[in-house]
Protein backbone atom coordinates (compact mmCIF):
# COMPACT_ATOMS: atom_id res chain seq x y z
CA UNK A 1 0.00 0.00 0.00
CA UNK A 2 2.80 2.44 0.97
CA UNK A 3 4.29 1.48 -2.38
CA UNK A 4 1.44 2.39 -4.20
CA UNK A 5 0.72 5.93 -2.72
CA UNK A 6 4.54 6.58 -3.34
CA UNK A 7 4.14 5.95 -6.72
CA UNK A 8 0.84 8.31 -7.14
CA UNK A 9 2.65 10.92 -5.17
CA UNK A 10 5.59 10.91 -7.52
CA UNK A 11 3.34 10.62 -10.66
CA UNK A 12 1.30 13.46 -9.47
CA UNK A 13 4.46 15.87 -8.80
CA UNK A 14 4.93 17.29 -12.26
CA UNK A 15 1.31 18.68 -11.89
CA UNK A 16 2.01 20.89 -9.12
CA UNK A 17 3.36 23.77 -10.96
CA UNK A 18 0.18 23.70 -13.07
CA UNK A 19 -1.98 23.93 -10.41
CA UNK A 20 0.02 26.65 -8.31
CA UNK A 21 -0.33 28.78 -11.29
CA UNK A 22 -3.55 28.42 -11.89
CA UNK A 23 -5.58 31.29 -10.43
CA UNK A 24 -4.43 33.65 -13.25
CA UNK A 25 -2.49 37.26 -12.71
CA UNK A 26 -1.96 38.31 -9.39
CA UNK A 27 -2.47 42.03 -7.97
CA UNK A 28 1.00 44.09 -8.78
CA UNK A 29 1.42 46.71 -5.90
CA UNK A 30 3.42 50.16 -6.84
CA UNK A 31 4.69 53.83 -4.67
CA UNK A 32 6.62 56.21 -5.93
CA UNK A 33 6.93 59.70 -4.17
CA UNK A 34 8.76 62.96 -5.62
CA UNK A 35 9.33 66.19 -3.17
CA UNK A 36 8.90 68.83 -4.99
CA UNK A 37 10.25 72.87 -3.60
CA UNK A 38 6.54 74.60 -4.24
CA UNK A 39 3.63 75.00 -1.70
CA UNK A 40 1.27 71.84 -1.52
CA UNK A 41 -1.64 74.12 -2.68
CA UNK A 42 -0.28 74.68 -6.04
CA UNK A 43 1.27 71.35 -6.78
CA UNK A 44 -2.56 70.04 -6.00
CA UNK A 45 -3.96 72.90 -8.47
CA UNK A 46 -2.04 70.83 -11.36
CA UNK A 47 -3.16 67.72 -9.99
CA UNK A 48 -6.76 67.95 -9.18
CA UNK A 49 -7.32 69.41 -12.82
CA UNK A 50 -8.79 66.02 -14.13
CA UNK A 51 -8.52 67.28 -17.77
CA UNK A 52 -5.55 68.59 -18.41
CA UNK A 53 -3.12 66.61 -17.46
CA UNK A 54 -0.92 67.62 -20.81
CA UNK A 55 -0.12 71.16 -18.74
CA UNK A 56 2.18 68.74 -16.27
CA UNK A 57 2.97 65.54 -17.73
CA UNK A 58 5.62 66.08 -20.56
CA UNK A 59 4.43 62.50 -22.17
CA UNK A 60 0.52 63.03 -22.56
CA UNK A 61 -0.49 65.18 -25.92
CA UNK A 62 -3.87 65.87 -24.57
CA UNK A 63 -6.88 65.49 -22.32
CA UNK A 64 -10.23 65.25 -22.86
CA UNK A 65 -13.03 64.88 -20.23
CA UNK A 66 -16.93 63.88 -20.36
CA UNK A 67 -19.72 63.53 -17.92
CA UNK A 68 -21.63 60.52 -18.69
CA UNK A 69 -23.62 57.74 -16.91
CA UNK A 70 -21.02 54.65 -15.27
CA UNK A 71 -22.01 51.12 -15.25
CA UNK A 72 -24.25 51.86 -12.35
CA UNK A 73 -26.29 54.49 -14.14
CA UNK A 74 -24.43 57.53 -11.72
CA UNK A 75 -22.86 60.39 -12.95
CA UNK A 76 -19.43 59.99 -13.47
CA UNK A 77 -16.35 62.01 -15.10
CA UNK A 78 -14.40 60.52 -17.52
CA UNK A 79 -11.22 61.22 -19.38
CA UNK A 80 -9.42 60.35 -22.69
CA UNK A 81 -5.46 60.92 -22.27
CA UNK A 82 -3.40 60.76 -25.54
CA UNK A 83 0.07 59.95 -25.06
CA UNK A 84 2.69 61.04 -26.98
CA UNK A 85 3.97 58.03 -27.91
CA UNK A 86 0.47 56.91 -29.93
CA UNK A 87 -1.36 55.46 -26.48
CA UNK A 88 -4.50 56.17 -24.84
CA UNK A 89 -5.90 56.01 -21.16
CA UNK A 90 -9.11 56.30 -20.52
CA UNK A 91 -10.10 57.15 -16.83
CA UNK A 92 -12.66 57.02 -14.73
CA UNK A 93 -12.65 60.07 -11.52
CA UNK A 94 -13.56 58.39 -8.44
CA UNK A 95 -13.02 61.18 -6.53
CA UNK A 96 -11.29 63.86 -5.77
CA UNK A 97 -10.48 65.51 -1.87
CA UNK A 98 -9.81 69.23 -1.82
CA UNK A 99 -9.45 69.01 1.73
CA UNK A 100 -6.98 65.95 2.09
CA UNK A 101 -5.40 66.78 -1.67
CA UNK A 102 -6.32 63.23 -2.80
CA UNK A 103 -7.39 62.28 -6.16
CA UNK A 104 -8.62 58.63 -7.36
CA UNK A 105 -9.20 57.79 -10.36
CA UNK A 106 -9.11 54.17 -12.54
CA UNK A 107 -8.25 52.55 -15.85
CA UNK A 108 -10.79 51.80 -18.33
CA UNK A 109 -8.98 49.01 -19.56
CA UNK A 110 -11.71 48.33 -22.83
CA UNK A 111 -10.85 51.78 -23.87
CA UNK A 112 -7.22 51.98 -23.54
CA UNK A 113 -4.03 50.69 -24.60
CA UNK A 114 -1.20 50.53 -21.75
CA UNK A 115 -0.54 46.70 -20.58
CA UNK A 116 -2.61 46.69 -17.63
CA UNK A 117 -6.11 46.02 -15.68
CA UNK A 118 -7.48 46.76 -12.62
CA UNK A 119 -6.00 49.95 -12.26
CA UNK A 120 -6.65 51.72 -9.62
CA UNK A 121 -4.20 54.52 -9.07
CA UNK A 122 -4.14 57.52 -5.83
CA UNK A 123 -2.27 61.00 -5.92
CA UNK A 124 -1.78 62.16 -2.52
CA UNK A 125 0.06 65.77 -2.25
CA UNK A 126 1.26 66.76 1.34
CA UNK A 127 3.81 69.43 3.17
CA UNK A 128 3.52 72.63 4.43
CA UNK A 129 5.32 76.16 3.09
CA UNK A 130 6.99 75.66 0.05
CA UNK A 131 7.40 71.79 -0.07
CA UNK A 132 5.06 69.65 -1.55
CA UNK A 133 5.33 65.44 -1.44
CA UNK A 134 3.50 63.97 -4.17
CA UNK A 135 2.75 60.38 -3.79
CA UNK A 136 1.31 58.13 -5.98
CA UNK A 137 0.27 54.58 -5.57
CA UNK A 138 -2.05 51.33 -6.40
CA UNK A 139 -2.76 48.56 -7.78
CA UNK A 140 -3.12 46.46 -11.13
CA UNK A 141 -2.17 43.59 -12.78
CA UNK A 142 -1.11 42.76 -16.45
CA UNK A 143 -3.67 42.64 -18.95
CA UNK A 144 -3.58 39.20 -20.21
CA UNK A 145 -4.74 37.61 -16.98
CA UNK A 146 -4.30 33.85 -18.59
CA UNK A 147 -1.58 31.43 -17.03
CA UNK A 148 0.60 31.97 -19.57
CA UNK A 149 -0.30 35.75 -21.09
CA UNK A 150 1.64 37.02 -24.51
CA UNK A 151 5.55 38.50 -23.47
CA UNK A 152 3.68 42.81 -24.40
CA UNK A 153 1.08 41.84 -21.58
CA UNK A 154 3.01 39.68 -19.06
CA UNK A 155 3.53 41.28 -15.28
CA UNK A 156 6.72 42.91 -16.90
CA UNK A 157 5.16 44.24 -19.58
CA UNK A 158 2.21 45.42 -16.41
CA UNK A 159 4.79 46.93 -14.52
CA UNK A 160 7.15 48.78 -16.98
CA UNK A 161 4.13 50.83 -18.55
CA UNK A 162 2.82 51.84 -14.79
CA UNK A 163 6.70 52.74 -13.76
CA UNK A 164 7.20 54.75 -17.58
CA UNK A 165 3.87 56.35 -16.79
CA UNK A 166 4.69 57.64 -13.35
CA UNK A 167 8.02 58.30 -13.79
CA UNK A 168 8.33 60.70 -16.73
CA UNK A 169 4.79 61.75 -14.93
CA UNK A 170 6.11 63.06 -11.58
CA UNK A 171 9.93 63.94 -13.11
CA UNK A 172 7.45 66.76 -15.29
CA UNK A 173 5.01 67.85 -12.34
CA UNK A 174 8.35 68.43 -10.92
CA UNK A 175 9.82 70.42 -13.41
CA UNK A 176 6.42 72.52 -14.11
CA UNK A 177 5.87 72.92 -10.26
CA UNK A 178 9.27 74.43 -9.44
CA UNK A 179 9.17 76.62 -12.40
CA UNK A 180 7.97 78.84 -11.15
CA UNK A 181 4.60 78.69 -14.10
Amino acid sequence: MKKILGIIAVSLLPLIPLTAGAHGAAALRFEKTVTIKAAPAKVWALLKDFGNVQAWHAGVESTTVEQKKDENGDDATYRTVKLKNGGVMYEKLRSADDAGMRLKYEYVIEKSTLQVSNFYPSITVTGSGNESVVTVKGSYTRADSSNIPKPEQNDDAATKAVNDYFDAGLESLKKVAESGK
